[in-house]
């Protein structure tokens, strides 16, 4: 058995990976090394802690039970030796050695290893072509970055921010800044919408739609092209739109996502995958089998796109660390493919997506077809009931027995949307079908959810538009000039009417009122949520009607245009 391991980097991966094989065999001799001095930090509770949610930065390096996770902390309670500000600047794999510098002295040292860890993690991108050090351009990635601006915001010296980039960082600051604080945030992103790499336009909208409700102002394909000094703060000279070529505000953060740190990898040999980062097998070897690599630096396999995807989730990262301790300590232990399920909170709004979107679909080649849908996330009798707005993704395949392979879900709304995308995700894993989700079995109680569950109902609509035809159109469709079939009550049609012109006859009215509704005519159905205009699309149907379709997600996950933040309303 090897004895001498070395791992570089003390975040996630690499101290997992550290204290679980130091656990399996404590005759291992185990070195961490990491080139900074804050070690162990969750690094995504920064946001919240900046937004006050969280009081102590502390904590976000601390045990459950209050142990600092400092280097004494690993050595006393793990039996590791952590060195902070040592930096790895070559590995040499043939004689099995890295050198490395101390950051503060200078002093140089070269440490043996019979097998290697690299945990170096990912980095922050930078917009290209401007500058880097910017004093009012920053990114945010460390704890004293954030200590700084929530001194700021305490002492009101912060006012305005503009944040570059509407990923999940992006609108997780936005949040920061300005829920508490009253900061004026102004989301500046190059995609056509936010939360692009997650979520399908219509969806999106909805997310967008709540961070204007919020008073965040929303810049989509929007590139930043300079950024120029002013007395009072920034001016950011941006592309395209019709309401102004920049942006005024007192800092600019950053936030478009991270590249995987793999100069070391990359001077060793190593291979290095189209997305990025190290390539890894099933057992998080790199192509150096003495090599292993874990964490925000490399590529993992996608289990729906079958290719190699850069994923810097803190989950993924504990979970590769304990496979890659396990093989250290001669427990052959695996790490299998992905569906890059993640999560977000943005204001009063929670969403989470598994999979792959319906663009990135037709993008990868993949036939697909959807439905949408807005259910109630408990029973809807109980006062805390909220809504969800899902979108389920699935394989075009009329020949499959089961309805269509499972390729992606997307959840928003102030329900659980987390609790769905959860179970999803691990059938998805497992490569379920459409007809696997009338199989999934949930725990019932009116506080906690409706007697069938949204993935149920969500699964019985794409059932029916495969196999009986009942087909609906994305919630985003353009109504004015369509034949309109309006099947809400009165009340609901007179608080929330449908643009264009649409008939009104309740769903309970429609059988007894079918030869109010044109023969001639292609017909879209509406309603509230979607399950009353699906019935009402069978019903026309039934009666020989040709070219019924229904609102998929109901008149409540449409989205009109709202005013932005600092605009006049015409």
């Amino acid at each position: 058995m090897s004895s001498r391991i070395l791992v570089l980097g003390a975040s996630a991966a690499g101290l997992r990976a550290a204290a679980r094989a130091k656990r399996r065999d404590p005759r291992l001799e185990i070195t961490v090394l990491d080139r900074r001095e804050v070690i162990s930090l969750g690094a995504c509770g920064l946001p919240f802690y900046v937004g006050g949610d969280i009081e102590n930065l502390q904590s976000l390096r601390s045990t459950p039970w209050g142990a600092l996770r400092d280097p004494e902390f690993f050595q006393s309670a793990k039996a590791l030796d952590v060195r902070v500000r040592w930096e790895a600047t070559a590995i040499d794999r043939e004689a099995r050695r890295v050198h490395c510098r101390h950051l503060d002295s200078g002093e140089e040292d070269v440490l043996e290893w019979d097998q290697l860890v690299i945990a170096t993690g990912a980095r922050p991108r930078r917009l290209t072509g401007l500058p880097a050090d910017h004093p009012r351009l920053s990114t945010f990635t460390t704890a004293e970055e954030a200590r700084r601006w929530r001194e700021a915001l305490q002492r009101g010296q912060l006012e305005s921010l503009a944040i570059v980039g509407a990923g999940l960082i992006g609108v997780e600051l936005a949040e920061a800044f300005s829920a508490l604080w009253g900061c004026e945030v102004t989301l500046i992103e190059a995609l056509d919408r936010v939360l692009g790499r997650q979520l399908d336009p219509e969806m999106a909208a909805l997310v967008e739609a709540h961070l204007q409700e919020q008073e965040v102002r929303v810049l989509t394909s929007r590139r930043c092209l300079s950024f120029e000094e002013r007395e009072e703060g920034l001016e950011i000279g941006i592309d395209g739109g019709t309401d102004g070529d920049s942006v005024a505000a007192q800092h600019a953060i950053c936030a478009i996502g991270f590249e995987p740190e793999v100069d070391l990898a990359r001077q060793a040999g190593l291979a290095i995958g189209e997305a990025g980062g190290i390539v890894v097998d099933e057992t998080l070897r790199t192509s150096d089998p003495a090599i292993f690599a874990a964490g925000d630096c490399v590529e993992v396999r996608h289990a729906v796109a079958g290719r190699g995807v850069h994923l810097p989730l803190g989950s993924l990262a504990n979970r590769q660390g304990r496979v890659v301790g396990d093989n250290l300590s001669g427990l052959e232990s695996c790490f299998g493919a992905v569906v890059g399920s993640s999560a977000v909170k943005v204001f009063e709004l929670n969403v989470a997506t598994a999979g792959l979107s319906e663009e990135a679909c037709r993008r990868l080649g993949i036939a697909c077809d959807c439905v949408h849908g807005t259910f109630s996330d408990r029973a809807h009798y109980h006062p805390e009931d909220e809504n969800l707005h899902l979108k389920l993704v699935f394989a075009a395949d009329a020949s499959d027995a089961g309805g269509g392979r499972l390729l992606g879900l997307q959840a928003i709304g102030r329900g659980d949307a987390v609790k769905r995308v959860d179970v999803f995700g691990n059938l998805l894993r497992r490569g379920g079908c459409v007809e696997d989700l009338l199989d999934l079995e949930f725990c019932y109680a009116p506080p906690y959810a409706p007697p069938l569950d949204p993935l149920y109902a969500l699964g019985c609509a794409a059932l029916n538009q495969v196999r009986d035809g009942v087909r609906s159109v994305a919630p985003s469709a353009e109504l004015v000039g369509r034949e309109l079939l309006d099947v809400r009550t009165e009340a609901e049609v007179e608080a929330a009417p449908l643009e264009g012109d649409a008939r009104a006859i309740p769903l309970e009215q429609l059988r007894a009122r079918l030869e109010e509704v044109p023969r001639d005519r292609e017909t879209l159905v509406c309603c509230a949520k979607g399950p009353r205009s699906a019935e009402a699309s069978r019903i026309l149907m039934q009666d020989g009607r040709q070219g019924v379709r229904y609102l998929g997600g109901g008149v409540s996950m449409r989205v009109s245009r709202r005013v932005q933040p600092g605009e006049d309303e015409e």
